[in-house]
């Protein structure tokens, strides 16, 4: 297997992308090794990697399985995928073309759309959010089979045909898209629920809560078994140490490269940020004080996005001491351990260790907290505002890393005045989800209507960046314009 890049820069990018499914196709026994190696030696993208092995016979269910559990998200199968073309209206064809991106169904408010699992670009979904003016829900594709269906459905489109339809599907098949959750069985096929609603804060986790999965039956497999998301590491754990002092840094690395471990660095709170969204890790190694972003601050938002909410952080610091702040470490932030400087390295090998093992593995937001957050919002519906602040309250208490929780609690404080609380819990959701933009937009005003001008200039700033519409930008730009 192509070994990993090591240290702080990566000169073949393509590479590490391709290593990771490529090690789960191998644990997956999908194709021997030797034929993997040399898919891999023989492809200069992960796009060219993905087409090869599906010649060499991976079936696609299969393959789409293993690449939504790599990436993180739902999968698409489009051989079994029939789409209604009114949908194709939502993106020009050029943009579909030239972006690999495919409109599936329109279904509970937002856009379901099918993106190339040859790459990993978060810019394509936040410029689609801008095109359509909808919340974006991604699905990977393979992206051989992306582009010969993106040709199909606006080539039938402009021929005036209502559906497309994969081949090999019944000519009256009705819309239906063929969805693999990461860690469902290969061959299971989930399809999309029309009854499903999701508001614009959700993430994959509660996605994966709130889809009901319908399973395609046949006689002879009604005990078929549907797996959970099950993450199994192959080879040496890929481990992210963050800390502003570089003999620190250097300490580290060389401690875990020697324990056999594969180590990337970063030296601030933004460059961790960064390497966090290209790169995937088994363990974090993160100190609390960094400049630019505070490591409690990037320990929480990792908690609280589904891409890394499973991976251990072990937080360091120099600063805060004693049993008091290491609780609040795991409570409040959801830091899995908290290490104080000086260490001892045998100590925190032994920690790392540990974790690596399958020492932490934070659940998802319990049925309890579902629940809680559900009975709390149909009360604020309901303009039942005192007993929906007591619901949400404990809602928070259960899953403190939602968003989507804290944001209705501070919609609830908003509306019955107690307007200092709600401008505790709209930051706690813009901390959890820093492009919150209802939450953005209603801490701007509130911190405008208590006369912290500077405060409310800070947040209408970052609101324009997450705004949904020309419209609402031009708006927002217009009231920071009088701020200033």
């Amino acid at each position: 297997m192509v070994p990993s890049n090591r240290g702080t820069s990566r000169t073949v990018p393509t590479v590490q992308s391709l290593e990771a499914i490529a090690r789960l196709l191998a644990e997956r026994r999908a194709l021997p090794e030797p034929l993997l190696r040399r898919a891999q030696n023989e492809s200069k993208s992960r796009a060219a990697f993905l087409g090869t092995v599906l010649s060499m016979g991976v079936p696609e269910p299969d393959l789409v399985a293993m690449v939504a559990e790599q990436l993180g998200i739902p999968g698409v199968d489009l051989s079994r995928t029939s789409i209604d073309l009114d949908v194709l209206d939502a993106i020009p064809r050029i943009v579909a073309e030239s972006d690999l991106v495919l409109p599936l169904s329109s279904e509970g408010g937002r856009l379901h759309i099918a993106i190339s699992a040859g790459v990993e670009d978060d810019e394509v979904l936040e410029e689609l959010r801008f095109i359509t003016a909808q919340e974006v829900s991604p699905y990977a594709a393979l992206p051989g089979a992306l582009e010969q269906a993106i040709a199909a459905c606006y080539d039938a489109k402009e021929r005036g045909e209502r559906f497309w339809r994969a081949p090999g599907l019944q000519v009256d098949a009705e819309a239906s898209v063929a969805v693999i959750l990461p860690g469902n069985k290969p061959g299971r096929l989930t399809r999309l629920r029309t009854e499903e609603i999701f508001d614009s804060t959700q993430d994959l986790e509660e996605l994966r809560d709130e889809l009901a999965v319908e399973i395609g039956h046949h006689e002879d497999d009604k005990d078929a078994e549907v797996l959970g998301t099950v993450q199994v590491r192959v080879g040496p754990a890929h481990i992210l140490v963050v800390d502003d002092d570089g003999d620190i840094l250097r300490l580290l690395d060389k401690t875990l490269r020697a324990a056999g471990h594969v180590v990337d660095l970063a030296h601030d709170g933004r460059e961790a940020e960064a390497r966090l969204k290209t790169g995937r890790y088994d363990l974090v190694l993160l100190d609390a004080m960094l400049p630019h972003v505070h490591g409690f601050e990037i320990c929480a938002r990792m908690k609280a996005s589904a891409k890394t909410r499973r991976v251990p952080v072990i937080l360091l610091s120099a600063v805060y001491r004693g049993w008091r702040y290491a609780h609040d470490a795991r409570e409040s932030f959801g830091a899995d351990d908290y290490i104080e400087k000086p260490f001892h390295l045998p100590e925190l090998l032994r920690r790392v260790q540990h974790r690596l093992s399958g020492g932490s593995q934070p659940p998802p937001a319990s049925d309890k907290a579902e629940k809680l957050y559900h009975e709390g919002m149909g009360l604020l519906d309901a303009k039942k505002t005192a007993e929906a602040r007591a619901v949400l309250e404990k809602a928070v208490k259960e899953d403190p890393f939602s968003a989507r929780a804290q944001f209705a609690l501070a919609r609830t404080m908003h509306e019955q005045g107690d307007l200092f609380y709600a401008i505790t819990a709209y930051e706690r959701a813009i901390e959890l989800r820093p492009n919150l933009f209802q939450a953005l937009r209603a801490v701007a005003t509130l911190y405008e209507q208590k006369g912290f001008r500077r405060k409310a200039a800070e947040a209408l700033e970052r609101a324009v960046h997450s705004a949904p519409d020309v419209q609402t930008r031009d708006a927002l730009r217009a009231r920071l314009i009088k701020l200033l």
